[in-house]
Order: structure tokens, then sequence, then C-alpha cells
């Protein structure tokens, strides 16, 4: 069940460049909080067709099972760094947003709140962030590749302060305003 119509005003809206966000929060109860490895390896062959060398790296995965007061579930992968946890029983609230310059009837989820702890942690935003800034496009994504390596190192350093860019201008202020709403429903348990 959504308590989006709670929300006080301040909290439920957020302008970014023009376009307006609608924040919604569902809340509900961790069923489950599971952590793995994965191990990928890569090898590179020489002009014999023989294994030149090999590479692996191990990739630390988590997510969180949710049930949401309406009786949904949810797997949220959460981030794979130890300083968010959660565990089974404990309320949480889920901070979604969505908006007509978004995907469709699509809610975004971008932060979990225990409230247990009263800690938070900011969700995987890239895809949104991405749809926002009109930089999802396969199009837009080749023009960056082939402009980074037409210039090659100017091209790099124009990437990386476009990267800067939508940090400080979607990264920053989506995750000040899931902050608020956490603490805001910290306060509300």
């Amino acid at each position: 069940m959504s308590i989006q119509d709670k929300l006080p005003e301040h909290l439920s809206t957020l302008r970014l460049k023009g376009k307006t966000l609608q924040f919604v929060v569902y809340r509900g109860t961790a069923l489950e909080d599971k952590t793995w490895s994965e191990t990928h390896v890569n090898s590179t062959r020489n002009g014999y067709g023989q294994v030149s060398s090999v590479q692996s790296h191990n990739i630390l995965k988590r997510e969180c099972w949710v049930r949401l007061e309406n009786g949904k579930e949810r797997v949220i992968a959460l981030p794979d760094d130890s300083s968010f946890a959660v565990r089974a029983g404990q309320a949480i609230t889920l901070i979604g947003v969505h908006s007509k310059h978004l995907e469709k009837d699509t809610v975004y989820y971008i932060a979990l709140a225990n409230h247990a702890s009263e800690k938070w942690a900011p969700l995987n935003q890239v895809a949104m962030i991405r749809r926002l800034a009109g930089t999802n496009s396969a199009a837009a994504q080749g023009l960056a590749n082939l402009f980074v390596l037409a210039t090659l190192g100017i091209g790099a350093i124009v990437l990386m302060l476009f990267n800067r860019s939508l940090h400080s201008n979607y990264v920053v202020p989506l995750n000040q305003r899931a902050q608020e709403i956490a603490q805001w429903g910290f306060q509300q348990s």
C-alpha cells in the first residue's frame, strides 16, 4: 500500500532540470537478506589459439526480499557494501519515484530504509538517471563513444565532466530527498 498521500507536500515532489518527479513510499517487512559472491573469468588467446592469459574477479551481490503492506513481494538489489543491513521481520520503507519524463507507469525504487536501525541506503539509480538526462538511447551512447574515440584524451575528460554533472544535477538531489523521506518515515513509526 502506498502512503504517497501521507507524504508532506514538500517531500512528495522534486523538480530537477525542469522535470517534475513524484515520490512514493511503500511500507513493508523484510523477509530475507541474501549475500553471495560471483566469480567472473576471462581469458585471451595468442596468435596460435592458445590461452595466453586468464583473469578473474569476484563480485559481491546482495538482495533483500520484502513483503509490502499490500501483500506483494519484491526483491530489491542492495548495495554490495556492508554499511546497510536488514534482517527478516524488520519494518522497511521502499522509496520510489515516477514521472512523465520516465517510463510510463513505472516506479523506480531509489532507496530502502530500515526502521529498526534507522538507516537508509540508496539503490541503483543508473537506469532512471539516464532516462531523466536523456542519455539512455543507443544513439546517445553511440555518439558519446564516438566522441571519446575521436578525441581520445580530451573525450575522456569531457565524459568525466559529464558524469560529474549527472551526479551533481541528479544523484545528489535525489539522495538528499530520499534521506529526507527516510527521516520522515522513521519519525512516523
